[in-house]
Protein backbone atom coordinates (compact mmCIF):
# COMPACT_ATOMS: atom_id res chain seq x y z
CA UNK A 1 0.00 0.00 0.00
CA UNK A 2 1.19 3.39 -0.80
CA UNK A 3 0.53 6.17 1.89
CA UNK A 4 0.73 9.70 1.56
CA UNK A 5 3.03 10.98 4.16
CA UNK A 6 3.10 14.43 5.76
CA UNK A 7 6.22 15.45 8.16
CA UNK A 8 5.53 19.23 10.40
CA UNK A 9 9.31 20.75 10.97
CA UNK A 10 10.14 24.43 12.49
CA UNK A 11 9.89 26.83 9.65
CA UNK A 12 13.99 27.96 9.45
CA UNK A 13 13.56 29.63 5.85
CA UNK A 14 15.32 26.87 4.24
CA UNK A 15 13.27 25.22 2.04
CA UNK A 16 15.69 24.32 -0.87
CA UNK A 17 17.39 22.44 1.94
CA UNK A 18 14.16 20.60 3.76
CA UNK A 19 12.78 19.48 0.26
CA UNK A 20 16.48 18.37 -0.88
CA UNK A 21 17.06 16.55 2.36
CA UNK A 22 13.62 15.53 4.36
CA UNK A 23 12.13 13.72 5.81
CA UNK A 24 14.31 14.41 8.38
CA UNK A 25 14.55 11.88 11.77
CA UNK A 26 13.19 13.23 14.91
CA UNK A 27 15.93 14.15 17.53
CA UNK A 28 13.42 13.89 20.46
CA UNK A 29 15.35 11.78 22.91
CA UNK A 30 11.61 10.41 23.62
CA UNK A 31 10.69 9.63 19.85
CA UNK A 32 7.74 6.81 20.53
CA UNK A 33 8.91 4.82 17.66
CA UNK A 34 13.01 5.02 18.08
CA UNK A 35 14.66 6.10 15.67
CA UNK A 36 13.45 7.54 12.36
CA UNK A 37 11.76 10.17 9.92
CA UNK A 38 7.96 10.94 11.67
CA UNK A 39 5.33 10.90 9.38
CA UNK A 40 1.47 11.49 9.32
CA UNK A 41 -0.32 8.86 7.66
CA UNK A 42 -2.31 10.26 4.76
CA UNK A 43 -4.33 13.05 6.81
CA UNK A 44 -2.85 16.61 6.34
CA UNK A 45 -4.79 18.38 9.30
CA UNK A 46 -2.63 15.61 11.87
CA UNK A 47 0.10 17.44 10.43
CA UNK A 48 -1.36 21.03 11.08
CA UNK A 49 -2.36 19.81 14.53
CA UNK A 50 0.83 18.79 15.77
CA UNK A 51 2.35 21.99 14.20
CA UNK A 52 0.43 24.62 15.88
CA UNK A 53 0.95 22.41 19.28
CA UNK A 54 4.78 22.05 19.03
CA UNK A 55 5.87 25.41 17.37
CA UNK A 56 3.47 27.77 17.42
CA UNK A 57 2.59 27.73 20.88
CA UNK A 58 6.13 27.94 21.21
CA UNK A 59 6.23 31.19 19.34
CA UNK A 60 7.83 29.52 16.10
CA UNK A 61 6.72 28.99 12.43
CA UNK A 62 5.95 25.69 10.98
CA UNK A 63 5.91 23.98 7.51
CA UNK A 64 4.83 20.89 6.41
CA UNK A 65 6.71 18.43 3.75
CA UNK A 66 4.72 16.00 1.80
CA UNK A 67 6.21 12.78 0.57
CA UNK A 68 4.83 9.18 -0.34
CA UNK A 69 5.82 5.86 1.54
CA UNK A 70 5.57 2.63 0.40
CA UNK A 71 4.15 0.33 3.23
CA UNK A 72 3.34 -2.69 1.71
CA UNK A 73 6.76 -4.72 2.55
CA UNK A 74 9.32 -3.88 5.11
CA UNK A 75 7.14 -2.38 7.26
CA UNK A 76 6.34 -3.08 10.65
CA UNK A 77 3.07 -2.28 10.60
CA UNK A 78 1.17 -2.21 14.10
CA UNK A 79 -1.94 -0.10 12.86
CA UNK A 80 -3.15 -2.36 10.06
CA UNK A 81 -1.40 -6.05 10.41
CA UNK A 82 -2.56 -8.07 13.02
CA UNK A 83 0.44 -10.74 12.87
CA UNK A 84 2.57 -7.60 13.40
CA UNK A 85 0.81 -6.69 16.51
CA UNK A 86 0.45 -10.37 18.17
CA UNK A 87 4.20 -10.64 17.18
CA UNK A 88 4.95 -7.28 18.97
CA UNK A 89 2.93 -8.82 21.81
CA UNK A 90 4.86 -12.10 22.26
CA UNK A 91 8.18 -9.84 22.36
CA UNK A 92 6.81 -7.90 25.30
CA UNK A 93 5.80 -11.26 27.31
CA UNK A 94 9.88 -12.40 26.25
CA UNK A 95 11.22 -9.35 27.74
CA UNK A 96 9.05 -10.21 30.77
CA UNK A 97 10.65 -13.53 31.30
CA UNK A 98 14.29 -12.38 30.73
CA UNK A 99 13.22 -9.64 33.73
CA UNK A 100 13.96 -6.63 31.05
CA UNK A 101 10.70 -5.44 31.93
CA UNK A 102 8.66 -6.10 35.11
CA UNK A 103 5.40 -6.39 33.62
CA UNK A 104 3.51 -5.59 30.07
CA UNK A 105 2.28 -2.22 31.43
CA UNK A 106 6.35 -1.42 31.94
CA UNK A 107 6.81 -1.61 28.20
CA UNK A 108 7.82 1.34 26.10
CA UNK A 109 7.59 0.96 22.45
CA UNK A 110 11.07 2.02 21.21
CA UNK A 111 12.59 -0.25 23.72
CA UNK A 112 10.36 -3.17 22.78
CA UNK A 113 11.67 -2.25 19.05
CA UNK A 114 15.06 -1.88 20.35
CA UNK A 115 15.22 -5.42 21.95
CA UNK A 116 13.92 -6.40 18.69
CA UNK A 117 16.76 -5.19 16.42
CA UNK A 118 19.03 -5.99 19.06
CA UNK A 119 18.08 -9.69 18.81
CA UNK A 120 18.17 -9.67 15.45
CA UNK A 121 14.10 -9.70 14.81
CA UNK A 122 13.52 -6.36 13.08
CA UNK A 123 14.22 -6.38 9.30
CA UNK A 124 11.97 -3.62 8.96
CA UNK A 125 12.30 0.02 6.90
CA UNK A 126 9.42 1.57 8.96
CA UNK A 127 7.03 1.30 11.36
CA UNK A 128 3.24 1.99 11.09
CA UNK A 129 1.31 2.78 14.62
CA UNK A 130 -1.65 4.43 15.62
CA UNK A 131 -1.31 7.09 18.69
CA UNK A 132 -4.85 6.72 20.05
CA UNK A 133 -4.89 10.51 21.21
CA UNK A 134 -8.59 11.18 19.07
CA UNK A 135 -9.64 7.81 18.93
CA UNK A 136 -13.86 7.51 18.61
CA UNK A 137 -15.25 4.75 19.41
CA UNK A 138 -18.76 3.61 18.04
CA UNK A 139 -21.09 1.49 20.16
CA UNK A 140 -22.37 -1.77 18.46
CA UNK A 141 -24.14 -3.43 21.69
CA UNK A 142 -25.67 -2.24 24.38
CA UNK A 143 -25.83 -5.26 27.75
CA UNK A 144 -29.67 -5.00 28.20
CA UNK A 145 -28.95 -5.77 32.29
CA UNK A 146 -26.39 -2.96 32.76
CA UNK A 147 -26.49 -0.55 30.10
CA UNK A 148 -22.58 -0.91 29.15
CA UNK A 149 -21.42 -1.17 26.26
CA UNK A 150 -20.61 -5.13 24.99
CA UNK A 151 -18.75 -4.33 21.42
CA UNK A 152 -17.51 -0.67 20.42
CA UNK A 153 -15.20 -0.60 17.11
CA UNK A 154 -12.35 2.25 17.47
CA UNK A 155 -11.77 4.60 14.71
CA UNK A 156 -9.86 7.50 13.72
CA UNK A 157 -6.84 6.57 15.48
CA UNK A 158 -3.71 9.28 14.60
CA UNK A 159 -1.46 6.96 12.18
CA UNK A 160 2.47 7.85 12.04
CA UNK A 161 4.98 6.17 10.15
CA UNK A 162 8.55 6.15 10.84
CA UNK A 163 10.85 5.87 7.82
CA UNK A 164 14.33 4.46 9.74
CA UNK A 165 15.40 3.88 6.05
CA UNK A 166 14.21 6.11 3.49
CA UNK A 167 15.87 4.08 0.29
CA UNK A 168 13.08 2.02 -1.34
CA UNK A 169 10.32 3.21 1.34
CA UNK A 170 9.93 6.85 0.29
CA UNK A 171 8.51 6.89 -3.68
CA UNK A 172 8.89 10.65 -4.63
CA UNK A 173 10.96 13.69 -3.28
CA UNK A 174 9.98 15.57 -0.49
CA UNK A 175 8.43 19.26 -1.24
CA UNK A 176 6.69 21.74 1.34
CA UNK A 177 3.10 22.06 1.35
CA UNK A 178 2.43 24.75 3.78
CA UNK A 179 2.44 27.37 4.53
CA UNK A 180 0.77 29.15 1.24
CA UNK A 181 3.93 31.09 0.83
CA UNK A 182 6.12 28.16 0.00
CA UNK A 183 3.60 26.00 -2.64
CA UNK A 184 4.81 26.32 -6.15
CA UNK A 185 2.39 27.51 -8.68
Amino acid sequence: MIVEAFQTLEDKDNIDIVELDGPFPCTHKGAWLGYGCYLWDTRFDWAIDWGQFAYTKKQKEFIIGRTWIDISKECFDLMGNVQHQFDFQEIIKVMIESKKIKKEEDAIVANVIEFMKTKGLFPFKSIRAADMRNVKKYYFRIDSNTGKPKEYMMINQRVQICVIKKKDVLLRSFEVVYPEKYKVI
